[in-house]
Order: C-alpha cells, then sequence, then structure tokens
C-alpha cells in the first residue's frame, strides 16, 4: 500500500483541479467524467505495479482507456464519438463564448475530463523520477481553471489544503532524511499559507476572469426592424408567431436599441452561445417568478427571436447565441420553428414601484448627439420641478399620451432621426410607435432617466379557443423601458394601446401606478419636501472594463517570479557550494555530480568517477579522472588532506570550464537549472 499512496495523491490532485471548472459546467457535469478518467488511470498504474514490464505501454493504455470510459460516461458521448476530439481541439474556445453554466454537451465538457487524464499520465511519470514536482501537471490544470472562474475566499482556503493533503500522500513514504522532511513540511506551510491568504485577502468581487468573446460566427450588422414598423402597419392580417404561456404576457421584444447618433437608432448586443441557464441581473433585487412560454414561427423574417428581457433558458434543438443584456435571440444556424422560452418576471406591487427611483446604466444613458433646442425645451417643460424617478417617467409618459396621436391609414410617417422627430414632437404630433418611442427614450434620458427603445410585438387581449395567442403583424410595436432601482427594465406604452387587460406582472403593476399617479404639481411638492441627493462622483460610478490594479498585481507578481527565478537559483547553487566546501573531497564528488546533471548527463546513484570519466570527453574526463583520484586517497586511506581537498575542487572547477565551452544559450540554461535543485 505505501507504494500506492504517491500514485494516489497525483490522481486526486488532478481530480481537485478538475472540480476548479463546477462553476462553469457544475459538479455532476465534471465530477463523474474526471473520477472515470482517474480509476483508468490508477487501474495502468497497478498492472505497472504487479508487472513492471507494462511499464512502456503507459501512454497508450491510459489515453485509449481514457478516451472509452469519457465514451461511456459522457451522456450523448458514445453517439458522436468525434464531438470528443471538437472538445479538445475547440471546447475550451467555445466553452468562453457560451453563457454559464455552459451546457454540458460531449463537445464542451469533454476538454476538462480530457486535462485531467493528461495531468494523471505525465503526474504518473513525473513520479517516478521526483516527487517534489509529480503535482505540477494538476497545478497547470488548476491554473488553467482560473482563468475561466476565480476561486476566492472559503472555497480557495478548501483547495488548497487539498491540494496540500494530495501532496502529503506523495512525500510522505519518502526517505526519512532530515532535509527531506524539512522539505516536506515547509511545501506544506507555503501552500496552505498561500491558500489561507489568497482566500481571505481577495473578495469575490475582484475575482479576475477571462472576458467572454462573441462567438466568431454571429452576426456584428443586421438589419433594423425600428424601420419596418410602417410596412408590417401595411398587411395588418399577416400572422408572424404564435404562443401559449402559462401566465400573462404584456408583450414580445425583439430587440433592444440603445445608440442613437442623430439619424438612426442602432443596437450592439454581445451574444454569446446559451448555456444551461442565463443567471438573474444582479440588480434585480425583488422577487421573481419563473415563466414559460411556446413559440411557433410563422411568417418570420426577423433575424432575431420572439424572447423575454429576463430570459432564463430555451428549449431547442438547435444552437442559439443571446445577449445576456437585453434577452435577445439569436438563431446559430437556422431558425427553429418552434422553441419554448422561460424567463422571470419581477413579482413587484404597485407601491414599491411608484416609490422606486432609477437605476444609471451607462448603456441607457449614452450621447444624443447634437439635440435640436426645441425638443431640449419641450422636454424640461415636461418635467417642471419633478426629479428623475419613476414618476417622472410616467409624467412624460402620460404627456405624450395625451397631446399626440397615434398614426392610422395609408400615409403612416416614418423615421426616426432629428428631423422626423421634430417634426412629430412640435408639428404634426402625429405618429406611430417608432415615432412615439423614439421621442420618448431621446426625452427622457435628456431628464436623467436610463431609458432604451425596444421593438417587438404586443400580444392581443383575446386567445384562441385553445389558448393560443396568434400575433400578427398589426401587433407590432416600439416602445421605451425604464431602468428601475431592484427592478430593472420596465417597459412603458407612450401610445397607450399596448397594455394588457390580463392586469398581471410587470406590466400590471405599472398599469396600477399609471392610474394612481398623482399630478404633476403634486409630485413636485413631493419632491422640492424630499431632501436634495447629490449626484455621485466619477469616482463613485461604476467602473467597467479591466481591472487595471488586478492586473498590474498579476504582471507584478509574475515578474516577482521570474526575478526570484534568476537570483535564487544561482543564489541557492552557490550557498550549496560553500557548504559543500566544508566536507571536502565528498563534497567536491557531490559538486561534481550536480555540474552534469545540469547539464544534461545522466547520474546514477551507483556511479563512479570513473564511469563519470568514460561517459564524459575532452577537459571533462580529465577532471573526473583527477577527481576519481582524491575520492581513492580519501576512502581507502581514511583522511581527507588539505591537499587533497584543494586538489579535488580545482577538479571541479576545471570540469566547470570544460562545460562552460557550449553555447552561450546552452551556459543560461545549465545555470538558472533546477534539476540539481530537486533531484
Amino acid at each position: 500500500m505505501t507504494r500506492r499512496l504517491p500514485i494516489l495523491g497525483v490522481l486526486a490532485a488532478g481530480v481537485v483541479a478538475g472540480l476548479l471548472f463546477s462553476p462553469v459546467f457544475g459538479t455532476s457535469a465534471v465530477l463523474w467524467p474526471m473520477l472515470a478518467v482517474a480509476v483508468v488511470a490508477y487501474l495502468v498504474e497497478e498492472a505497472i505495479l504487479r508487472r513492471p514490464q507494462v511499464g512502456r505501454w503507459r501512454v497508450p493504455l491510459t489515453l485509449v482507456g481514457g478516451v472509452i470510459a469519457l465514451l461511456a460516461v459522457i451522456p450523448g458521448a458514445a453517439r458522436r464519438p468525434v464531438s470528443l476530439w471538437e472538445a479538445v481541439t475547440s471546447g475550451w474556445r467555445r466553452t468562453l463564448e457560451s453563457t454559464w453554466p455552459a451546457t454540458p454537451s460531449p463537445d464542451l465538457v469533454a476538454f476538462v475530463p480530457v486535462l485531467v487524464l493528461l495531468a494523471c499520465l505525465v503526474g504518473a511519470r513525473v513520479l517516478q523520477r521526483s516527487r517534489l514536482v509529480a503535482l505540477l501537471p494538476a497545478v497547470v490544470v488548476a491554473g488553467l481553471s482560473q482563468a475561466y472562474v476565480t476561486v476566492t475566499g472559503v472555497d480557495a482556503v478548501l483547495v488548497g489544503l487539498a491540494l496540500a493533503g494530495c501532496f502529503a500522500l506523495v512525500l510522505l513514504q519518502w526517505p526519512s532524511e532530515r532535509a527531506a522532511w524539512v522539505r516536506l513540511v515547509a511545501a506544506l506551510a507555503a501552500m496552505a499559507v498561500g491558500a489561507s491568504t489568497l482566500g481571505l485577502a481577495l473578495p469575490t468581487s475582484t475575482a479576475v476572469h477571462l472576458a467572454k468573446p462573441s462567438p466568431p460566427d454571429s452576426p456584428t450588422v443586421l438589419s433594423n426592424p425600428l424601420t419596418e414598423i410602417a410596412a408590417r402597419l401595411h398587411s395588418p392580417d399577416t400572422v408572424v408567431f404564435t404562443a401559449w404561456a402559462d401566465g400573462p404576457v404584456d408583450r414580445w421584444p425583439v430587440i433592444a436599441l440603445d445608440n442613437f447618433d442623430g439619424v438612426t437608432w442602432t443596437a450592439a448586443p454581445k451574444f454569446q452561445r446559451l448555456g444551461r441557464e442565463l443567471p438573474l441581473d444582479s440588480r434585480v433585487t425583488v422577487p421573481v417568478r419563473r415563466q414559460s412560454a411556446d413559440v411557433a414561427l410563422a411568417d418570420w423574417s426577423l433575424p432575431w427571436l420572439p424572447s423575454q428581457t429576463r430570459t432564463l433558458s430555451v428549449v431547442d434543438d438547435q444552437p442559439l447565441l443571446v445577449d445576456p443584456a437585453s434577452g435577445a435571440l439569436l438563431a446559430e444556424q437556422k431558425q427553429p420553428s418552434q422553441y419554448r422560452v422561460t424567463w422571470a418576471e419581477p413579482a413587484v406591487d404597485s407601491d414599491q414601484l411608484a416609490s422606486s427611483g432609477v437605476d444609471a446604466d451607462p448603456g441607457s444613458t449614452a450621447d444624443l448627439g447634437e439635440v435640436p433646442v426645441g425638443i431640449d425645451e419641450l422636454a424640461r417643460n415636461i418635467a417642471g420641478d419633478v426629479r428623475p424617478s419613476f414618476q417622472l417617467a410616467l409624467v412624460l409618459e402620460n404627456y405624450l399620451r395625451t397631446n399626440y396621436k397615434l398614426a392610422t391609414g395609408e400615409n403612416l410617417p416614418t423615421g426616426h432621426g432629428y428631423a422626423q422627430l421634430n417634426h412629430f414632437l412640435l408639428r404634426s404630433k402625429r405618429g406611430t410607435s417608432e415615432q412615439f418611442a423614439a421621442a420618448y427614450v431621446v426625452m427622457a434620458r435628456l431628464l436623467g432617466l436610463p431609458a432604451r427603445l425596444v421593438v417587438g410585438f404586443k400580444q392581443p387581449d383575446t386567445p384562441s379557443p385553445d389558448g393560443t395567442y396568434v400575433i400578427r403583424n398589426r401587433d407590432v410595436l416600439a416602445w421605451p423601458e425604464v431602468a428601475v432601482t431592484g427592478v430593472g427594465w420596465v417597459p412603458l406604452d407612450p401610445t397607450g394601446t399596448a397594455t394588457s387587460k390580463a392586469g398581471g406582472g410587470l406590466a400590471g403593476a405599472a398599469e396600477k401606478v399609471r392610474k394612481q399617479l398623482p399630478s404633476k404639481k403634486e409630485i413636485e411638492r413631493e419632491h422640492q419636501s424630499e431632501p436634495t441627493l447629490p449626484f455621485p462622483e466619477e469616482s463613485q460610478k461604476p467602473r467597467h472594463g479591466p481591472d487595471w490594479f488586478t492586473l498590474a498585481l498579476v504582471v507584478a507578481a509574475l515578474l516577482g517570479l521570474g526575478l526570484l527565478w534568476v537570483i535564487g537559483v544561482p543564489l541557492a547553487k552557490a550557498v550549496r557550494r560553500r557548504r559543500r566546501r566544508r566536507h571536502g573531497t565528498l563534497g567536491a564528488w557531490a559538486e561534481a555530480r550536480d555540474l552534469l546533471r545540469d547539464h544534461g548527463m545522466r547520474v546514477t546513484p551507483a556511479a563512479t568517477a570513473r564511469d563519470l570519466a568514460r561517459d564524459s570527453d575532452g577537459a571533462v574526463s580529465q577532471a573526473m579522472t583527477l577527481l576519481a583520484g582524491c575520492l581513492d586517497r580519501a576512502l581507502w586511506s581514511g583522511q581527507d588532506s588539505d591537499p587533497d581537498r584543494e586538489f579535488a575542487w580545482s577538479a571541479v572547477r576545471k570540469a566547470q570550464r570544460g562545460l562552460a565551452e557550449g553555447r552561450l544559450s546552452e551556459r543560461i540554461r545549465t545555470t538558472f537549472s533546477v534539476r540539481s535543485l530537486i533531484g
């Protein structure tokens, strides 16, 4: 059993390192495949212990057995063996392009147990040469996992202690010389202290992980559905899709537009492959309830799919792309004919919504370009002394509902640039939802309200006899959304045509607040009586983008490790040489052996100085012959005289000069080699 403990330590370290991918795929998705490959690796090592001649087949037996185990354990892998190769070559990248937790499909999750299998294989092979570095492959796997999700706090402490326990198993049966135990204690203490420091010093908010890139095949330029509203209204009876939901639905968003240059509204969605389930937006602090609906597409020409703002998951055979910020869905390959979407519906009452403030969002307060003076003055007159709040959002909505008319008939106005909005707001006061929504968002942003423009479809009030809602072109709608503190994006309707009679969910709560809204003068008096809150300073605004302090800290740590290597290795060798000089000729013999090891020569424990002289040539061979004579006199006579000591160390210096006659790169490599320090 004592010979098996180090092997168990290496295999356990690989499994512990692989478990760090649990936040990406889920624990069960990675645990069983990793245990399967670890068992295969152990069976191969057990066979080698019983029959050493099997050792020459270690690599093929471990790899083939591991692949067979993965095909048997990972669901669906046996039907698609090629997916394992896809996972090894591109699974790591596709996982980065996906939302987490990612779907545990074979072409994604299999790269984790494959890494663990390689770590077990290489670690078992290194174990035969040096126990101190046998866990290095597992540490490399753990480092790769931290590039995805950084482990902090108590989890980091537990991982550090688990790796320390694996290291103890590897070194438990090491020879009992004092130096070995000193190294063991020092290594365990360093791992425990390092894990504790990392876990307790870094809060979760400073966790660093790789940025999730968009899939390379996701489109960057798509058609603008805002420009198609008037055309759809000219053929109102065309069915675009049907929906059956298990709860009230007010409308179906398609895409959120948040960039405006004065001419057109555009979106810059950051699409990712949809994983198992999207996490809920951290800004939503109110309770939510899950709601699902079955959607079947009919005459659908848009690249996006009907969805919801807080989309959680989609059940469909085709892979889909999602923009987590807006919930927009996009088919990765071909559009599905039907799918099931699940989303989170905030459960907020009207009183809580009425007293809520607005939640500043950088994407919803972007530059509007050069705003015409008339539009700016109109927005200020509408707001009066009402400060940015959900009540101000409803005041602005009510103004458009009361003073403007929804266009119908044949000659429908089109366009949403400043020229069209200026004509709509100050002259005609007649437009489609395209002009209503665009005008609202512009004026809302001028008043400090975080708003964005959404294009989609409203759901009819009356379903079919089977409970299915049929959405037609006449239901196309553009509407504004305002970011409310603790709730997230709340849809509004300045046209007054999209409010559902079902009266449930977030739209129902907003309708109750709308009906109970005080007059503008009462709201102004209420806001004037409240203390004025200062605007947050620039330094207090949430920072987005790379954490430069953390990045600088990582770079400094890497430079420090490099500097420690450059200075520490030669210094350690110099200290060792100085200590060996006290042991005379035997110290010179030990120094000569380490010099040859650093230069790549194989020095076995049974090798003599004359053996090394025969294996060398030139000045090195002569130096080893001279050193052999000094060793013979010292060992046979039992006395180590001062002349023999000096002669032995001069032979070491001669061997060093002979070894240094090679290329400069070779001399640099041997100077900083740690082979003789750990071997």
